[in-house]
């Protein structure tokens, strides 16, 4: 895989995880920022509401600008490894974690990806059954049906229906907030006890930036690569586009659903059509695009996630391995979303920022300790000869440090409540192993380094 392989450019998308063209690679900065804020303004998202129970509107806009402050370095540096090198990060994860790590790892976030599916699936379908009752499971299915459809064409059609369905989203949310306080008496949410700073931090963002930042070279790869006459305004845009887009969804649907549950008792305000006239009940409807946008950004990284599973050597695959895959793995998470998934959130969320946090920082560290951004892209796509290079060096290094972040995340933190509770204890998690694995790297490269000539 020396060259890069054509991107199909009529029909379903066969790229697959190879590196992307130059001739397809013409995303800009408003793209990337209209497909990450549509991808994390959810239907789901306002359960963020729900999820910080108890919590004030002027508190959870700090929350919101912590998480932002914490998480932004990482997600900024992840979006410009797309750039750099066009191809997903569970390829750029070979060099760190070995072919056998990314592999179990590309095996693992694919899960993670069905999950978010599922999620939003189950909101979706609970939106519809609520609307037009007496179809059961059916509404499911069809959910499951059309993101399947939407994902199968690939990158080119979903940034097309990304800026295409904008404003439609924003026009239904407009009409349901319209009749949610024209209807309801406003209630302005106010914190109820003792906020849970370094909790609810490390809740944002296992719900928002750092769980999408490693999905960010997955669209970043379909932008320009930088280049020296490329000015520092330009080259700040595309980093800061995806974590500018999926905050700012998270603040304003958050706020939506925080406002809406004090309100009506219920987070979700598409739930309102049901005793709304006929433009509030279109407006439900339309709040299925949500889903869509969202799920697509779920199952297409998930798709690519795990033809990195099966495609580990420099072989190319068969044309019909992407659209099959998408397949079958949204039929997958369809029946996640159908069994109900939704009931498990909280743990769900808890577990996604104990898994991702260690995984993304370690990630970071080696890609810029290592400047693999400098190496060959057929680098990344060697198959492994021996079992020995399942697990080259540094991968074991880096497995056992990400599985020792991912230990003391679920651990919990030894803190005092007084002083735990400022403490986002997962993100700190991350930031230890991530440290203690830099150190580790410069104490084998001391001891690796050839004695100096007299």
């Amino acid at each position: 895989m020396n060259e890069p392989v054509e991107l199909e450019t009529h029909g379903f998308e066969t790229l697959g995880v190879a590196p992307v063209p130059e001739s397809a690679r013409t995303m800009r900065p408003g793209s990337l920022f209209v497909i990450w804020a549509l991808a994390s303004a959810s239907a789901t998202t306002p359960v963020i509401g729900l999820v910080l129970h108890g919590i004030g509107l002027w508190d959870f806009l700090w929350i919101n600008l912590l998480s932002l402050a914490v998480g932004l370095v990482p997600a900024m540096l992840f979006a410009h490894m797309g750039r750099q090198v066009p191809i997903i990060s569970m390829v750029m994860g070979r060099r760190t974690y070995g072919i056998g790590g990314a592999t179990l790892l590309s095996v693992l976030y694919t899960i993670v990806g069905a999950g978010w599916f599922g999620l939003n699936t189950d909101v979706g379908g609970q939106i519809l059954r609520m609307l037009f009752p007496g179809f059961g499971m059916t509404w499911y299915l069809v959910l499951g049906a059309i993101q399947i459809a939407l994902v199968f064409f690939g990158m080119e059609v979903l940034r097309k229906f990304y800026n295409y369905t904008a404003l439609v989203f924003l026009l239904c949310y407009a009409v349901l907030s319209y009749y949610l306080f024209t209807r309801y008496p406003l209630v302005i949410p106010v914190t109820s006890g003792a906020v849970a700073w370094g909790r609810d931090i490390d809740l944002i963002l296992s719900f928002s930036l750092l769980a999408w930042a490693y999905i960010f070279p997955t669209v970043t790869r379909f932008c320009p690569a930088p280049t020296p006459r490329e000015s520092p305004v330009t080259r700040a845009w595309y980093m800061l586009a995806p974590s500018i887009g999926v905050m700012s969804a998270v603040l304003v649907m958050g706020i939506l659903g925080l406002i809406a549950l004090r309100m009506t008792g219920d987070w979700n305000v598409a739930m309102l059509g049901k005793s709304l006239p006929v433009w509030g009940e279109i407006s439900a409807i339309g709040v299925i695009l949500a889903i869509a946008h969202t799920n697509a950004m779920n199952l297409y990284p998930a798709v690519t996630t795990f033809i990195a599973v099966v495609n580990v050597t420099d072989k190319k695959p068969h044309r019909m391995l992407q659209p099959t895959t998408v397949i079958v793995l949204g039929v997958f998470s369809t029946l996640l979303a159908i069994v109900g998934i939704l009931g498990y959130i909280q743990g769900f969320l808890s577990m996604l920022g104990a898994l991702l946090f260690p995984f993304t920082f370690i990630l970071i560290i080696d890609w810029f300790h290592g400047r693999y951004y400098r190496d060959s892209i057929s680098l990344f796509y060697r198959p492994a000869k021996s079992f020995a290079d399942l697990f080259a060096w540094p991968a074991p290094w880096a497995i056992a440090t990400m599985l020792a972040g991912i230990a003391l995340g679920e651990w919990g933190d030894p803190f005092p409540k007084t002083v735990g509770r400022f403490i986002p204890w997962q993100v700190c998690c991350a930031l230890f192993v991530s440290l203690i694995y830099y150190l580790g790297l410069r104490v084998a490269g001391r001891l690796r380094m050839p004695p100096r000539q007299a």
